[in-house]
């Protein structure tokens, strides 16, 4: 049951980079969709095994943001907001829960990335359908999948790393080869996009990435770097004679729109929103309440801002602390897993600077993924350990027994054992090994 449930969460993942395309008449969006019937087929099998994995920190922190944003309810200037939000965080934890129980492998990890690039790819090819019908979202901007513009550019930015890391990192064999040619060719695909969002943010998001990818460079063999510079260096030329006039247009103006603080108008609901937090600066305005409280009644277009707005400085402040544990995650990995969420994590703050992000499924997978990631990574570095301690066998006479502590039978181990109650001492457990045979350090 618990792979089903795998299979069917990387269904979701998949269809998280497109969730606005199809919608089912009073059920909402196909994702929704999905993500109940994992949520739910994931339910039945906690239940039926009498297994879930030990929550961490990161789950702790984000039950409590999400507590505090349930109880705002009370003090809420429009409930009618509230709930809808309420009801979308709570999808939202439960997918941090299902990722962090069925996530437990490396393999199952590299799955999730790449189901999620699979699906960007969708995306890519909406947004590349809407431009060839010349079907635009205004001012000749572009998107595909139900997504305005400025989402779809941060959905496709936070791929480039993540296709990189898995083009770089895939296996040798024949299916390998083909997967990696599908990540490396996300990253043309993606800046085509990207540019036809005429987003001026995503084109500044894709910097880090850039630098992500530049930095790895050399894990790569010198054929394959020039090959690979070669490639990228081409489709560079080849994609601005494709791209609108009026999106490099748009896109010309981004320097001129920070030097003068407007940022598309943004400025302006920032100042707002900072006039409603001073009036309700320790409880906020209401999970969800944003566009009530401010005169233009849109949303906050910075995430940080909207949190701090509607659920105050003690939510605030609980989100500062799930952050924080996902950097201190992602920055104990090892140096090359470290680089990409690092990375990742930087498009993605640079990203929800401009964008109403809190209650994004991108945000909470990405999130999630960093511990699900940083505890793969502790496992490894503890079975290298273990690798690494020097055994030795001890022939023990008829009669004689090993008592095992923090060890089992079914698998190997690290822990102390006494011979016919002898002190005790530190051993390695290898499975396979007679009884007459017990190796220890």
């Amino acid at each position: 049951m618990r792979t089903v449930a795998f299979w069917l969460s990387l269904i979701l993942i998949f269809m998280i980079p497109w969730e606005n395309a199809i919608t089912i008449a009073g059920l909402g969006t196909l994702t929704r969709v999905t993500g109940l019937l994992v949520a739910a087929f994931w339910g039945v099998t906690v239940i039926a095994t009498g297994k879930l994995r030990k929550l961490r920190l990161f789950h702790l922190a984000v039950y409590l943001f999400v507590l505090w944003n349930v109880m705002s309810a009370f003090w809420s200037a429009d409930v009618d907001l509230t709930v809808p939000r309420l009801l979308t965080y709570f999808q939202l934890v439960g997918l941090a829960c299902i990722l962090w129980d069925l996530y437990t492998t490396p393999t199952a990890l590299k799955a999730g990335l790449q189901a999620y690039i699979l699906g960007a790819y969708v995306a890519v090819g909406s947004t590349v359908a809407n431009y060839l019908a010349d079907i635009s979202v205004g001012a000749m901007r572009y998107a595909g999948a139900g997504l305005n513009a400025n989402d779809l550019a941060l959905i496709l930015a936070l791929g480039l790393p993540v296709a990189w890391h898995l083009a770089v990192s895939t296996g040798n064999r024949k299916k390998s080869d083909i997967l990696r040619l599908v990540n490396y060719a996300y990253i043309p695909a993606a800046l085509f996009a990207i540019l036809l969002t005429a987003s001026r943010m995503g084109l500044l998001i894709t910097v880090p990435a850039w630098f992500f990818i530049l930095g790895t460079f050399t894990r790569l063999r010198l054929s394959s770097r020039a090959l690979i510079f070669a490639a990228l260096i081409g489709a560079l030329f080849a994609l601005p004679p494709l791209v609108p006039q009026t999106s490099f247009d748009r896109l010309a103006t981004t320097g001129t729109s920070i030097a003068t603080g407007d940022l598309g108008g943004r400025g302006y609901l920032w100042r707002q929103g900072m006039a409603a937090f001073s009036e309700h600066p320790l409880l906020g305005i209401g999970s969800g309440a944003f566009r009530t409280a401010i005169e233009s009644k849109a949303a906050a277009h910075n995430t940080f801002l909207s949190v701090l707005t509607e659920v105050g400085m003690i939510g605030f402040a609980l989100f500062v602390i799930i952050l924080a544990i996902v950097v201190y995650q992602a920055r104990r990995q090892p140096k090359w897993d470290s680089r990409l969420w690092l990375t990742v994590l930087l498009v993605w703050a640079v990203g929800v600077s401009s964008l109403t992000w809190e209650h994004f499924k991108p945000t909470w997978l990405f999130l999630s993924l960093v511990v699900v990631s940083a505890d793969l990574s502790v496992q490894r570095a503890e079975s290298r350990r273990r690798s690494k301690l020097p055994v030795k066998t001890i022939d023990l006479p008829k009669g004689e027994t090993v008592e095992a502590y923090d060890a089992t039978p079914s698998a190997s181990g690290a822990g102390f054992g006494n011979v016919d109650g002898d002190k005790r001492f530190p051993f390695r457990y290898e499975t396979g090994r007679g009884s007459q045979h017990f190796p220890y350090r």
